[in-house]
C-alpha cells in the first residue's frame, strides 16, 4: 500500500484541485447532453413518466405542455451546462450553476418514491430496483456532487478566488456563502462525507438488484457490449456474471463505508469503483441505437446511452474519493513516521541523559 501510494505521488495524481476539475468537467458534459436531447420530439414523450410523477416538476406539464416542458428543461439545463462551465474561472458564476445542479436533483431524486413499477415485485419489492428508479437512483450522486461544487466554489469566493467585479453580485454571494455556513455545508469534509455516502448506496442498490434473474436480463445488451466486461459471458454463463457484478458492487460498497473510518480500505473501494465505472462508460461507443437518428444521431442520446452517461460523473467523484483517502492515508503515515521519530529521538535522549547521571554518580564515588 506504500508503494501505491508513492506511485501516485510522483505521477502528479494528488496535484491541488485535480478532482474538482474533473467533477465539474463531468458535471458540464451531463447538463450538456441531457439538454441537447430535449429540445426533440422522442425525448418528449420519454419524460412523460418522469415529469407526471415528480411532486416538484408535475406542474410543468399544465403550464407549459408535453413538448413546452421539455424544452424548459433543455433551456435550463444548458444555462446551468454555461453556468457550471463558467465556474472554472468565476466561482460566483459557478455556484449559482451548482444550485441550478441541486435544484435539478432534488427534483428527480424525489421522483423515486412515486414512479410506478420501480420496485420489481418478483424480486420482493423494495430494494430491488426496475424500470426507471435505476436511471433516477443515480442522481443521489449528481446532488451530492453539485452540493460539493457549491460548497468548494463558496470556499473559493470566501478566499477572495474567482470573484466578479460586480458590487451586487458580491453582495449576493457573500449573502449566501453567509447562508451556507449557518446551515454547516461549509464545515471541513461535510462533502467528502456526501459524496462517500452516496456511492455507498449506489453500490448498495445495484448491487442486491444483481442477484435476481429479472437484472440478469436486463444487463445482457451492456455486458455484450461492454469491451471490458463481454468476456464475463464465456466465463460465467448469463446469471453467473450478473451474481459476480453483485459480488464485486457490493465489496466496493462495504470498502467504501469502512473508508469513512479506515483511509486504507478506502482506497481500495475507491480504485474498485474507478474500475467499475470505467468499465461502464466504455460501453458507451459501442452501445447499438444509443444516438436518435431521427434527431440526427450523436449527440442526441437515447435508448441505454443517457443510463450509461451518468456514470461519468459517477467515475469523476470515485476519482475525487481515491485521492482524497490516498491524500489522508498519506498524511496519516507521515504522521506516524513523525510521531516514531520524535518517540525515538525522545527515547535517545532519556538514555543518554540517564547515562550521564550513572557517570556523574560514578565519578562522585571515586
Amino acid at each position: 500500500m506504500e508503494k501505491a501510494i508513492a506511485t501516485f505521488m510522483r505521477s502528479g495524481f494528488l496535484k491541488s484541485d485535480l478532482e474538482y476539475r474533473v467533477i465539474r468537467a463531468s458535471m458540464v458534459i451531463i447538463f450538456l447532453f441531457f439538454g441537447y436531447t430535449k429540445w426533440h420530439q422522442y425525448a418528449a414523450q420519454t419524460l412523460i413518466p418522469f415529469i407526471s410523477n415528480g411532486p416538484l416538476i408535475s406542474w410543468l406539464y399544465p403550464a407549459f405542455g408535453v413538448r413546452g416542458a421539455t424544452r424548459f428543461l433543455g433551456a435550463s439545463e444548458w444555462l446551468i451546462c454555461a453556468l457550471l462551465f463558467s465556474g472554472f474561472w468565476n466561482k460566483e458564476l459557478g455556484m449559482i450553476g451548482a444550485i441550478g445542479g441541486i435544484v435539478t436533483f432534488v427534483a428527480t431524486v424525489t421522483i423515486i418514491p412515486f414512479m410506478p413499477n420501480g420496485w420489481d415485485a418478483a424480486a420482493g419489492g423494495f430494494p430491488a430496483m426496475a424500470g426507471n428508479v435505476p436511471f433516477l437512483m443515480k442522481d443521489v450522486v449528481l446532488l451530492a456532487a453539485s452540493i460539493y461544487l457549491l460548497k468548494q466554489d463558496a470556499v473559493r469566493v470566501s478566499l477572495g478566488v474567482g470573484r466578479s467585479d460586480s458590487v451586487t453580485m458580491n453582495t449576493l454571494v457573500n449573502a449566501l456563502v453567509q447562508m451556507l455556513a449557518k446551515l454547516g455545508l461549509l464545515k471541513e469534509d461535510v462533502d467528502y462525507h456526501l459524496l462517500r455516502a452516496s456511492m455507498v448506496i449506489i453500490f448498495f442498490f445495484f448491487g442486491y438488484q444483481k442477484w435476481f434473474e429479472y437484472e440478469a436480463q436486463v444487463l445482457i445488451p451492456y455486458i455484450s457490449n461492454g469491451p471490458l466486461l463481454s468476456w464475463m459471458y464465456p466465463v460465467f454463463g448469463v446469471r453467473g456474471a450478473s451474481w459476480f457484478l453483485g459480488v464485486s458492487e457490493w465489496l466496493f460498497g462495504v470498502l467504501l463505508f469502512l473508508g469513512f473510518w479506515n483511509k486504507k480500505l478506502g482506497i481500495l473501494g475507491a480504485a474498485g469503483s474507478v474500475v467499475t465505472f470505467v468499465a461502464t462508460v466504455t460501453i458507451i461507443p459501442f452501445m447499438p441505437n444509443g444516438w436518435d437518428e431521427a434527431a440526427g444521431g450523436f449527440p442526441a442520446m437515447t435508448g441505454n446511452v443517457p443510463f450509461l452517461m451518468k456514470d461519468i460523473v459517477l467515475l469523476a467523484v470515485s476519482v475525487y474519493l481515491l485521492k482524497q483517502d490516498l491524500a489522508r492515508a498519506l498524511f496519516a503515515s507521515a504522521t506516524e513516521h513523525l510521531a516514531a521519530r520524535r518517540s525515538r529521538r525522545f527515547a535517545h535522549s532519556r538514555m543518554n541523559c540517564d547515562l550521564g547521571a550513572e557517570n556523574r554518580k560514578a565519578t562522585a564515588g571515586i
